[in-house]
């Protein structure tokens, strides 16, 4: 393993004074149990060592999620990422059904992605979500799994350079957990305990005066976790964990991003109908768009120009 994992800061679980856990979004919930723990690391293993150990992906950088608002941040990028897929998915589907759409590029193989290829729901805290890009998908490469309960710790972006086939310049930007840092505490050994406390370095955060509580037991009624969650797990596409942030637009409005040089979307506003309707400082969501963003949206000729590029004669104009 790479020495990427000796620049994380920060760990996994809050607690209340009274035991009661909490979730990453502040929610009273159940613990995790020690079998919970044992899903995320069986599945940190093998997503670390498809990238890290394959010839044809290299590291181009790693970001250190140094706060609890770091970590959260990586939550919202994971349902906007699962909104630009959906996004694509829908495009590609009318592509499929004869709509002459420019822009829109299908799968080598000429067929539309599996929603389920991408996302697949396994419980209230957990999830399967593949990489925060998705124009191009992997699907040989481990499906990450992610609890809400237990923060993740990374976000890698590596590169394939060096394959010749389909996956030839795939960029995947990656939330992920280091396997040390989830494993059981009891399963660990003690060279592995020693790494977990370099990597942690006491960061645990614990309401005041109160020590490590006890893991409490899941409920008796709850199916315990296992590695066949995958197989086992029934599919949704919107996560009923995450709450709105926003007052979104009329229904059936569609999510837009503006994607840069690497690819990566971030949402600046819906298509209602044909027309878009970009973030006002009205809006609940607009606290979180970044300042560069909202310059952009500011400039409605140069909006409109990127629009143009993006839907072609789709393009309806601006909502007003």
């Amino acid at each position: 393993m790479k020495k990427i994992i000796s620049l994380i800061l920060s760990t996994a679980i809050f607690y209340s004074v009274n035991a009661q856990c909490l979730d990453l979004y502040g929610r009273n919930c159940d613990c995790p149990t020690e079998n919970d723990s044992l899903v995320v690391y069986n599945n940190a293993l093998k997503v670390y060592e498809f990238y890290e150990k394959n010839p044809d992906y290299i590291l181009l950088k790693s970001q250190r999620l140094k706060t609890k608002q770091d970590v959260l941040n990586c939550f919202y990028q994971l349902e906007d990422a699962l909104d630009s897929f959906m996004i694509r998915w829908n495009l590609r589907e009318r592509v499929l059904n004869g709509e002459d759409l420019p822009h829109v590029l299908l799968p080598r193989n000429g067929k539309n992605i599996p929603k389920e290829d991408y996302y697949r729901y396994v419980d209230d805290y957990r999830f399967y979500q593949r990489e925060l890009e998705n124009g191009i998908l992997n699907l040989s490469s481990p499906f990450p799994i992610y609890d809400i309960r237990i923060s993740p710790l990374i976000v890698n972006s590596y590169e394939n350079r060096y394959s010749s086939d389909e996956f030839n310049g795939d960029y995947v930007n990656l939330v992920l957990y280091v396997p040390v840092t989830v494993k059981p505490v009891s399963l660990l050994t003690e060279k592995e305990k020693e790494e977990r406390e370099k990597i942690l370095g006491g960061s645990i955060v614990i309401k005041k005066n109160q020590k490590n509580p006890p893991v409490k037991q899941a409920k008796t009624n709850r199916r315990i976790a296992d590695t066949t969650l995958l197989e086992n797990s029934s599919i949704k596409y919107i996560p009923p964990h995450i709450e709105k942030r926003f007052t979104y637009p009329p229904s059936g409005s569609v999510p837009m991003y503006y994607y840069n040089y690497y690819g990566a979307g971030t949402l600046m506003g819906y298509l209602v109908g044909r027309k878009f309707r970009k973030f006002l400082p009205t809006d609940e969501y607009y606290w979180a768009v970044p300042k560069w963003l909202k310059e952009f949206l500011s400039n409605d000729k140069q909006l409109e120009n990127y629009l143009k590029i993006q839907l072609g004669d789709y393009y309806g104009g601006l909502y007003r």
